[in-house]
């Protein structure tokens, strides 16, 4: 057995992510030319340092659930999925899939994936079905009906005859799917598969992953930055920034809080007065300014027992209130919270 292969017919983990590193040096451009010199007076030296952009990246997805993988802009989301899938070298670390390892067992981990990472390619000059169908002479098992099911499960069939030149960003995507459908991989990675997808394919897409992990008990692993669509389809989150993990768990656990969260609307003219006066009340535990549709509301964050006498005092101060209403924390705050883009603390100190 390879070194570091962790393979076990009976692995629960899909996935795994050991102490990966990676660091990427100055792009050859002119301007590293002319500072050519001192570059390699500093490796000589010793002092040479690359740009670091994973950091002891852990992280582990179990067998049959459909996670999301977060980050803000820059964090190292593609390339983690890179070195995860051996596409570029690591410095350090280990990655498994299905349990073999994918420096080691390159060819046995990626029979049970599927990914897809950045923009396709295709042969230009061939149509969808034209493409697929050179997928099935490698893959014995694929009938020209298995590739019908595939096109029309991602809303191509129609288009299966036009050449893949003709095909939108969107429709190379649902195209590249497909293709992933035809191997019957037990586990899929997708990094941002609904990018450049209308509003319809969005939704056909997160369907085609619900139907994919209910129906065929897959495993997905899903780079996006839309929350609201992670939100909606995936069990677990791994959020990460700047190379790291900041935090992973069960979506609904990570977003369950012992505070009640409601949302306070009041005459707009009001809106800093009531936030200054909710702030000074010892019993609210958080409160900030929020903007949705060009209007103003107060968030806030109190126990349970205090919602009646919130409410009561603030009808006592005059304010006239339009909405009151209990809601729930959403994935965008928490994520706004960990990464440090969006703390309730921040809006505190704005509005004193």
């Amino acid at each position: 057995m390879p070194p570091g292969s962790n393979h076990n017919q009976n692995n629960q983990t899909a996935i795994e992510a050991k102490n990966l590193f990676k660091s990427f040096g100055e792009p050859f451009t002119l301007k590293r030319i002319l500072k050519l010199p001192w570059e390699i007076f500093l490796r000589l030296t010793g002092g040479y340092r690359k740009k670091s952009v994973l950091k002891d990246l852990s992280f582990r997805v179990d067998a049959g659930s459909v996670v999301g993988f977060l980050g803000p802009n820059g964090a190292g989301k593609s390339t983690s999925l890179k070195v995860m899938l051996n596409l570029i070298r690591k410095d350090s670390g280990e990655s498994y899939i299905d349990g073999y390892n994918t420096e080691y067992d390159y060819d046995a981990a990626l029979r049970a994936a599927g990914a897809l990472v950045e923009l396709p390619v295709f042969y230009e000059f061939m149509s969808g079905l034209e493409n697929l169908a050179i997928t099935a002479k490698i893959y014995k098992h694929i009938t020209p009906r298995d590739i019908d099911e595939s096109l029309k499960k991602v809303g191509l069939f129609e288009h299966r005859f036009k050449k893949v030149s003709q095909y939108s960003t969107g429709m190379r995507q649902k195209l590249y799917v497909a293709k992933i459908l035809l191997t019957n991989c037990s586990i899929i990675i997708l990094d941002e598969p609904t990018s450049g997808m209308d509003p319809k394919g969005q939704a056909e897409m997160r369907e085609l992953i619900k139907t994919l992990a209910a129906e065929k008990k897959a495993t997905v692993l899903v780079s996006s930055h839309l929350l609201h669509e992670i939100e909606q389809i995936c069990d677990f989150v791994v959020i990460i920034k700047d190379g790291s993990v900041v935090t992973y768990g069960k979506v609904s656990d990570l977003l369950s809080t012992e505070q009640e969260i409601y949302e306070v609307e009041v005459e707009q003219s009001q809106t800093e007065t009531c936030l200054k006066h909710i702030l000074n009340l010892e019993y609210i535990t958080g409160a900030s300014l929020k903007i949705r549709a060009n209007a103003n509301f107060i968030e806030i964050r109190l126990g349970k027992e205090s919602v009646p006498r919130a409410l009561k005092e603030l009808v006592d101060k005059n304010f006239e209130i339009f909405n009151f209403v209990k809601t729930k924390r959403s994935l965008e705050n928490f994520f706004l919270e960990v990464t440090g883009d969006g703390s309730e603390n921040s809006a505190k100190q704005q509005t004193q």
